[in-house]
């Protein structure tokens, strides 16, 4: 099975497992759900535990992998007009070597709509904790979700960014 399909169903996996989940545990929850939660996990604002406050995490999250989603479909229709490094580089490169460029960019957009679903899981999941719980911070591994997929994400750009015009140049040279 391609790289490609497999993140499709992983993504289509989470996103059912978060919304599923999310309506599953709703009838449980408690009249007061956390909202926010400091630096250290603790949750330090709550709101009403209404159906509509407790799928906004899921909410967002569907709106942030839709808007992952729909630039990757621009960056498919569009893979011979837009510009990853230099221009004269890449405008000199094959169309189909632009699109083996861009599909080198969705496949990293891809992943990265698989990290923020696990991301903004994870940060339901552990709203769910507390609010179940008689403990008011989040889990250990939750904490350490939150805190490590933004940085695995903005490591994992840098390095997008600094193998992509390499990436060019060797297909140029190869040309």
């Amino acid at each position: 099975m391609p790289m490609r399909r497999l993140l499709h169903l992983l993504n289509l996996g989470l996103v059912l497992l978060l919304i599923g989940g999310s309506l599953r545990a709703f009838p449980h929850l408690p009249a007061r759900i956390p909202r926010h939660f400091g630096l250290g996990g603790t949750a330090d604002a709550y709101w009403d535990g209404t159906l509509v406050h407790w799928l906004l995490i899921p909410g967002i999250a569907l709106i942030i992998v839709g808007l992952v989603y729909g630039v990757v479909c621009l960056i498919g229709s569009a893979a011979t007009s837009f510009t990853v490094s230099s221009p004269e580089q890449y405008n000199a490169l094959a169309p189909s070597q632009q699109r083996a460029v861009a599909r080198s960019i969705q496949s990293f957009l891809y992943g990265t709509a698989t990290a923020m679903l696990i991301l903004f899981s994870a940060a339901q999941w552990g709203t769910y904790r507390v609010a179940t719980s008689a403990t008011t911070t989040l889990p250990g591994s939750v904490r350490v979700l939150t805190v490590g997929i933004p940085v695995v994400l903005v490591v994992a750009m840098g390095v997008l960014a600094w193998w992509l015009p390499r990436r060019v140049r060797r297909l140029v040279n190869n040309s």
